[in-house]
């Protein structure tokens, strides 16, 4: 089997499984999934807005030009280089261009500009994609802040601002490093088969509950919503290799041992209605496929709980002012 991902975009996708399967399922349950929202819950956040660090989540260090005069790109892409930037642990770099009054990426392929009025750096206080991720003490950030000072007069710059001073910041990332990995949970029902699932009976269920097959060759409940994440619901398979190759179901060759819904709590718009609508997709599988259900520990699953989970993930994140499935919780939760 091959075993490489293909980028492709959602209609390569389409057309590449619709080519050996079909795309319909034997029953139309798509009925099962839905969500109920109201607009009102939700504010829309606007496409004209700045592209710049989190200021609440990240460490900032902003150089203002002296007056008169501007930042040169040259100038900067030369002391902030790569060799620099991975040293101090890849800040992202920001700017503001001449006669702009919005932030933007620096090394953005739409920013053109090749004077600035300002620029920053961001430092994400804890991120969660990093392996292992990076708690900052008082001291690193010192460091980070001395250099880039030095920098700072060698572009001639005669003001830098930061968000959070060193101690402050170290602290931020110490209460990120805690509260990020005990919020950042996914609901998860796992369909546990008695006997090998058929991958042919695995494909007409997932089109019958109205399922596409796509990103990361998974099934997804996608999200059709103007905010929140891309997907509500994913489906996946502990045996391996974890994903669905349509060529090869078409051909017979996929079996697996168990089908797994599931979701991230934080990054998702209505967790207890997803979890809701995931249980009823779950429950419909059962009634085609078999099995048991189960919970992620491998004990029969309780929906009930599983509500408190959620529930209580919800109120946290709601204690901090986060909305899941919206900004912050999107930038925090990954």
């Amino acid at each position: 089997m091959n075993s490489e991902y293909l980028i492709s975009t959602s209609y390569e996708s389409e057309e590449r499984a619709k080519s050996v399967l079909p795309l319909e399922g034997k029953e139309d349950v798509s009925n099962i999934l839905n969500l109920d929202l109201k607009s009102t819950q939700f504010s829309i956040e606007s496409g004209d807005k700045d592209y710049f660090a989190n200021e609440k989540f990240d460490w900032i260090l902003t150089l203002k030009s002296a007056n008169g005069s501007y930042f040169n790109r040259e100038s900067v892409s030369k002391y902030f280089d790569n060799k620099w930037r991975k040293k101090y642990n890849y800040p992202w770099l920001y700017c503001i261009p001449r006669g702009e009054t919005k932030w933007t990426y620096l090394n953005s392929s739409e920013n053109k500009s090749n004077e600035f009025t300002k620029v920053a750096l961001g430092w994400k206080l804890y991120d969660p994609l990093e392996d292992p991720p990076i708690i900052y003490n008082e001291k690193t950030l010192k460091e980070y802040k001395i250099s880039t000072s030095k920098i700072a007069k060698k572009l001639k710059s005669n003001e830098i601002s930061e968000n959070y001073t060193t101690e402050q910041a170290a602290k931020k990332s110490r209460e990120l490093s805690g509260y990020i990995p005990k919020n950042n949970q996914y609901a998860i029902i796992v369909l546990k088969a008695e006997k090998e699932f058929e991958g042919k009976e695995i494909w007409d269920v997932m089109m019958s509950l109205g399922l596409d097959w796509g990103d990361m060759d998974l099934f997804h409940w996608n999200n059709d919503f103007e905010y929140g994440d891309d997907q509500l619901m994913s489906v996946w398979t502990s045996t391996d290799p974890g994903y669905f190759f349509p060529e090869e179901i078409a051909v017979g060759r996929v079996q697996t041992d168990d089908l797994i819904f599931g979701f991230n709590i934080p990054r998702s718009i209505a967790p207890d209605q997803v979890l809701k609508s995931m249980y009823r997709a779950t429950q419909y599988a059962q009634s085609r496929l078999g099995g048991e259900i189960l919970n992620e520990n491998g004990h029969p699953f309780d929906i009930e709980i599983e509500k408190i989970k959620v529930n209580t993930i919800v109120k946290t994140l709601n204690d901090k002012f986060i909305t899941p499935g919206m900004g912050d919780a999107l930038y925090l939760f990954q």
